[in-house]
This record gives structure tokens, C-alpha cells and sequence, in this order.
């Protein structure tokens, strides 16, 4: 009796298990977003500035990956890019189209950002999302990491111009209170790439003593031509009270 009672139970079980049984990955054919941060964890958003940045244009890929097979064939992936405060072709531009490319498993597809006045003084966001069509189904709409729940079909891109803090080469002690209109015009003048003041072996002391030095004599040279009602930098001098910047 109980050898009849153990072979019902593991048929019913198989019976079960049968049923629940996922569709075969080859009948799956879907896309979704798949973009990491540096620790590899999914993320759904990134946070851009160009501050550290000597273009006035920002690539920006944003991973859309397959889920199935590939084909032989290249296949539009349905699109769409919005934004309440950003426009298109002034804040941004996007390729001509969304495409899986014939055998490949993933594509980027680039978001070019553009540096403009405005984003000294506002952050833009820009939405870009998926939606299914004849060629892909959305069979990943999230993914749970730890106790977050990161979207796979819907991806934010946030830029502005604008510093969050001073970059970590800044020593207020040799250069003086960190503003951005300092740093611009340090590179500007200079010629320093933006990007090196977050490296402190690039930017050394012995360079923070020279752009001090530097960096006060051309802004006394600034004052010496505004007094003589001659051209001067307007970059060389505070735009609320008209004094002069320093850099010690």
C-alpha cells in the first residue's frame, strides 16, 4: 500500500512540475535595458555632469540586451525618448533609430548630450523606454536587487553643469574657497583638462602652488586692464559684487 501511495505522489508531482514548466528559450524572444554601475549591480538611472568635461558633447550608451536567440537579421526595437524640461537636437540627440544588429545579443544605443548655459543652473532628465513590437515582447519588466526594485524598461539620464562638491584635488588652503567659476576659469586660462583635478597625482601640490601663483597674476593683470578701461575677462571677476577673483 505505501509503495502504491509513493508512486501517486511522484506522479502527481511530475504532473505538476510539467505543468509549470517555463517556455523553451528559444520561443522567448524580448529585450530590456541592462545597465550596471561599477559595483555590477543594475541600475535604471545615471547621473551625469560635464563639469569634468573639456567637450560640449557627452556620449552616453545605454545597454538594450536580448533575451533569446539572435538572428540573422538586423531588428527595430521599439523606442522612446521624453523629457519635461530637455529638447531634443538643443539639450540632446539620438541616433536615427533603435536596432538589434543582425547576430548580436545587445546593442547601445548612444544618447548625445549637449553642454549648454542652461545646465549651469538646472539639471535635465531625459526617459527613454521600451515597448514591445512585431519583433520583441518585454519579457523583463523589473529586477529585485537586495531591497530594490530596478526597472528594466524605463531608463532616466539626469546632466546638468553644475559641481555636487569640489572635485577631490581642490585644496582650499593653496587655492582659495572652491566655486565653479573659479574652476572654469582656471582650466580656461591654464589649459588643464577638467578631469585631472580629481586626480591628485595629476594635480600635486606643487601644481596647486603653481595655479595660485599663476591664477593671481592674471587676475591682477585683469583689474590693471579693467581700471585702464581696456578689454578685460569678465570670467576674472565675481558677477554679484564686481570684485575680483582669488586664489589664495
Amino acid at each position: 500500500m505505501n509503495r502504491i501511495y509513493y508512486i501517486l505522489s511522484f506522479l502527481i508531482l511530475l504532473t505538476s512540475c510539467q505543468e509549470r514548466h517555463p517556455a523553451p528559450f528559444q520561443d522567448i524572444t524580448g529585450v530590456y535595458f541592462n545597465n550596471t554601475s561599477g559595483s555590477m549591480t543594475v541600475t535604471d538611472s545615471l547621473d551625469v555632469t560635464f563639469v569634468y568635461e573639456a567637450s560640449d558633447q557627452l556620449e552616453v550608451p545605454v545597454r538594450v540586451q536580448l533575451l533569446g536567440r539572435a538572428s540573422d537579421e538586423a531588428r527595430p526595437i521599439g523606442m522612446t525618448v521624453t523629457s519635461d524640461n530637455a529638447e531634443e537636437g538643443v539639450d540632446y540627440v539620438l541616433p536615427e533609430s533603435a536596432v538589434l544588429p543582425a547576430g548580436a545579443s545587445s546593442t547601445d544605443y548612444v544618447v548625445t548630450l549637449k553642454r549648454t548655459e542652461a545646465l549651469k543652473s538646472e539639471k535635465k532628465m531625459i526617459l527613454l523606454q521600451i515597448h514591445a513590437n512585431e519583433h520583441f515582447d518585454l519579457p523583463v519588466d523589473h529586477i529585485v536587487q537586495v531591497a530594490d526594485t530596478v526597472s528594466t524598461l524605463e531608463y532616466r539620464i539626469y546632466f546638468s553643469d553644475m559641481f555636487t562638491k569640489a572635485p577631490a584635488a581642490w585644496d582650499e588652503n593653496l587655492v582659495g574657497e572652491f566655486t565653479q567659476q573659479k574652476f572654469e576659469l582656471v582650466c580656461k586660462v591654464l589649459g588643464i583638462d577638467p578631469g585631472d583635478f580629481n586626480d591628485s597625482g595629476v594635480i600635486t601640490l606643487a601644481k596647486l602652488l603653481y595655479i595660485s601663483a599663476e591664477m593671481t597674476a592674471y587676475v591682477e593683470g585683469e583689474v590693471e586692464k579693467k581700471n585702464a578701461g581696456e578689454a578685460y575677462d569678465e570670467d576674472a571677476f565675481d558677477p554679484e559684487t564686481g570684485e575680483p577673483l582669488t586664489f589664495r
